[in-house]
């Protein structure tokens, strides 16, 4: 006892100081994770879909320097003090258990997607009849005098239209104002006319199971087209080659695989050809699909592996797509970043996708090389 009590006396207590971090010099920094308009857009539908929302609208407005763009969901909203939660930085522990369908981890995704375009984030949500309204502007902390972290109430003086556009529903409203990193000098309306482009075709793909799905009915519009789910594997072809879903053991928790290869160019009309390639065509498609909760996370990737070095992406492997599904408590262990972009297989698994890649790989080869039979457009 008198050994413990003479250690507990030499403790010393720690000496330290306060530094919080000024605001505006934080945020600034924040602004350069690497988001692009399309992911950032996609990491504000995940709230959405977090908020029970089925559909969401996307509105593009295009006025210059004034442009906006708006993200409308018919979700459960929220109460004045949820939305004070939703719109402070760090309020949430990455470590805390999710729910089993919750897409978000480290509590940033709102904002941090946000200042990445745009230097005024106003959100205003509506919960069982009561609306609430909060903004950040990073003009206001750059201008203020201390290291305030200003949350400021209410829209800003000119943007009070924007905050009726869900009526008397429930729902929430994120308004980007100031697109400073999208329209920057040189930047006119046929480029914002093909960003509207670019961000339907990522949506399509990120979002494919869900928009697919019949029980979800999630239905995301853009300046009120519909965005049409693209599925990368064409699982309904009948030339496509799928394998059973294969269920791997990683520490308590189960991945699961299936590998396909996608048919023959012959083997394909025009139109099912063109499609197919995605976005970034044929060659850059190739490799692993991961999914979290269902929702794409990266596309076409062989995640490092391969044998002695890691696999790049050859013409000839470019029909190999393989789907991986993982549950949103395998984040750390699969490295998930902020901008849910980025993942890497743990140690223990990787030589058994490995495998099943050779496999997917060669069988991919054999197809590509092999002279198909044409198909013929019902056109």
């Amino acid at each position: 006892m008198k050994l413990a009590m003479s250690a507990e006396k030499n403790i010393q207590k720690p000496i330290y100081r306060h530094a919080p971090p000024r605001a505006c010099l934080m945020i600034e920094a924040l602004r350069g994770l690497g988001y692009t308009t399309s992911t950032a857009l996609a990491d504000i539908i995940d709230n959405s879909i977090a908020a029970n929302a089925n559909k969401v609208d996307i509105l593009f407005s295009w006025a210059g320097k004034l442009s906006t763009i708006a993200v409308i969901d018919n979700g459960e909203g929220m109460d004045e003090y949820e939305l004070d939660n939703a719109m402070r930085l760090g309020q949430k522990n990455p470590l805390d258990e999710r729910g089993i369908n919750d897409l978000g981890r480290f509590g940033l995704g709102l904002k941090t997607a946000s200042f990445s375009q745009c230097r005024r984030l106003t959100v205003a949500s509506r919960k069982n009849g009561a609306s609430n309204c909060l903004r950040w502007d990073l003009d206001v902390l750059a201008n203020s005098q201390d290291d305030g972290w200003y949350l400021l109430e209410g829209a800003a003086l000119g943007s009070e239209s924007h905050m009726t556009a869900f009526g008397d529903s429930d729902g929430t409203l994120v308004l980007w104002e100031n697109l400073d990193r999208i329209v920057t000098p040189g930047f006119n309306e046929q480029d914002f006319l093909d960003l509207i482009d670019q961000v339907e075709h990522h949506l399509a793909m990120v979002f494919h199971r869900f928009l697919s799905d019949v029980r979800r009915c999630l239905q995301i519009n853009i300046n009120g087209r519909a965005v049409e789910p693209w599925e990368p594997f064409l699982t309904n072809h009948p030339a496509t080659w799928s394998s059973p879903v294969e269920r791997i053991s990683s520490g308590s928790r189960i991945v699961e695989v299936q590998c396909h290869v996608l048919p023959h160019k012959d083997r394909l009309d025009e139109r099912q050809h063109i499609l197919a390639a995605g976005s970034n065509g044929w060659t850059a498609q190739q490799g692993f699909y991961v999914y979290r909760n269902q929702r794409l996370l990266l596309a076409g990737s062989w995640l490092g592996l391969g044998r002695g070095r890691p696999w790049t992406k050859e013409e000839a492997y470019r029909l190999a797509r393989i789907r991986l599904d993982i549950s949103n408590s395998a984040d750390a262990d699969w490295k998930i970043d902020i901008r849910k972009s980025m993942a890497r297989p743990p140690v223990v698994i990787r030589d058994k996708l490995t495998r099943l890649a050779e496999d997917t790989r060669e069988r991919a080869r054999r197809v590509f090389t092999h002279q198909g039979h044409p198909v013929l457009s019902a056109d």
